[in-house]
């Protein structure tokens, strides 16, 4: 049965203390680590290095688990030196994923900067067959329908070069829809079977411009997330539904006081 997570930017300004108490205290399963504070990478905090045996206990006292590490790493990325730099973060993290039990690491999909679509995929399958080596059988790498890999047929075509049982998707279930124009089903039919990941968030359309919506509370926007989550269920998914509430990079959207036990309510019903 699906559980629930959320993404630590949805409260830039708590400690780690705090994020355990009220992830635990507003109902969520677990808690996915997308920086802490002003650092991005957490792997440079001693909660994370020095101090991993003590954080992992924390976090299991409480009774939460750890859902995933988001990196920043890329699938592409034109230069070969920054490839090398993001195979470098997925080893940094593997060795989190299994210190903390967390099944996932999130690897975007990266900036085509002009490369052609074909030549991007075989770059793209050979960072990721390269990742999922330094990576190992046991850490799934989770690619995002995010920045120019919105389109999840894209997603698809690379999975399709890799072939890998430690390489999937993490379906953003808002992109593909908002930006990408796609519907649940034309989504799910692309990528559902790949999906080893989610990320849950509403919108309101605000204009008539692809960039004119608001993030809003689960149910109060127009993205079918129901419908998106029956799809995934049906299709035998049993992972995490997990809050991506970007508060860090939105200050203008609701607190995590109320965005946090609003989102958990929404998404138990839809599970």
């Amino acid at each position: 049965m699906m559980k629930i997570s959320c993404t630590t930017l949805c409260c830039p300004n708590w400690s780690l203390e705090m994020i355990l108490e009220r992830f635990k205290q507003y109902g969520y399963d677990a808690v996915d680590f997308r920086g802490l504070g002003d650092e991005m990478e957490v792997w440079h905090l001693p909660a994370f290095s020095t101090g991993a045996a003590e954080t992992v206990r924390r976090i299991s006292d409480v009774g939460l688990e750890v859902s995933a590490f988001c990196s920043s790493a890329r699938m592409f990325h034109p230069d070969p030196s920054e490839r090398e730099k993001d195979v470098a973060e997925v080893a940094q993290y593997a060795h989190l994923c299994r210190e903390f039990g967390a099944p996932t690491i999130r690897i975007f999909g990266g900036a085509l900067k002009g490369t052609p679509v074909e030549q991007a995929l075989e770059t793209a399958a050979a960072t990721l067959r390269e990742m999922a080596g330094v990576a190992g059988e046991d850490v799934m790498l989770a690619v995002e329908t995010h920045d120019d890999w919105v389109c999840s047929s894209m997603i698809a075509d690379a999975m399709k070069k890799v072939e890998l049982p430690n390489v999937g998707v993490l379906w953003d279930l808002h992109h593909p829809y908002r930006l990408g124009g796609e519907s649940p089903g034309q989504t799910y039919d692309n990528i559902g079977q790949l999906t080893v990941a989610t990320h849950v968030k509403d919108s309101r359309i605000t204009g008539e411009g692809e960039d004119d919506y608001e993030y809003c509370l689960g149910g109060e926007g127009d993205v079918p997330l129901e419908e998106m989550v029956a799809l995934l269920k049906d299709g035998g998914y049993d992972g995490y539904l997990t809050l991506e509430w970007e508060k860090k990079w939105h200050p203008e959207i609701a607190e995590p006081e109320e965005a946090l036990p609003a989102y958990a309510e929404y998404m138990k019903k839809l599970i």
